[in-house]
């Protein structure tokens, strides 16, 4: 017989799941920016080539804009969106084979582990980002980058991974039920 849920446990859960949903709409507008940012750079590298090829003028600016911002944003804004819908590889056979007490606890150690170190590296990256702006630091071309705008989405794509894990580390686990079907 299972214990009875206490107001406690009721509330818990519906932190955990406001925060979910909370999260779930961050990382939908991330991935939305990130896809944003892939049709930039699709239409950037296009135009370029045509430009190139057509008029001998290429856009010389675009390979740095394209490099070291737009593939930035698009990796890390995306990769928590792609993680939460199960975008990721998952050797499980071992897994598999645990009673699920011990399979849920080892799941959660990781989830946890892994959420405390991604948060490391956003707080590194973000400080690196701040540096970077601070001292106004710039790549020197055609046009001069601010290094931090390539930097930026460091800790912010690092920081909603990092809470994703941590999240999940303690809400009731979706992947169990998958792994364990």
């Amino acid at each position: 017989m299972a214990a009875p849920e206490t107001a406690r446990d009721g509330g818990l859960r519906a932190l955990l799941s406001h925060t979910d949903q909370a999260l779930c709409k961050v990382e939908a507008g991330c991935a939305i920016l990130a896809g944003v940012a892939a049709l930039t750079t699709m239409v950037l590298v296009s135009a370029d080539a045509l430009m190139r090829h057509l008029f001998s003028a290429p856009l010389t600016w675009q390979l740095v804009l394209t490099e070291d911002y737009l593939l930035v944003a698009l990796l890390l804004l995306a990769m928590t969106w792609g993680y939460r819908s199960g975008g990721f590889i998952r050797l499980d056979m071992l897994v598999n084979a645990l009673p699920i007490f011990l399979s849920t606890a080892l799941l959660r150690a990781g989830l946890l582990l892994s959420g405390l170190y991604i948060t490391k590296l956003a707080m590194l990256s973000a400080a690196y980002a701040l540096k970077a702006w601070q001292r106004s630091d710039v790549v020197m071309g055609i046009v001069d980058w601010p290094v931090w705008l390539s930097w930026v989405w460091l800790p912010v794509g690092l920081g909603l991974l990092a809470l994703r894990l941590l999240l999940d580390a303690v809400s009731p686990l979706r992947a169990q039920a998958e792994t364990h079907a």
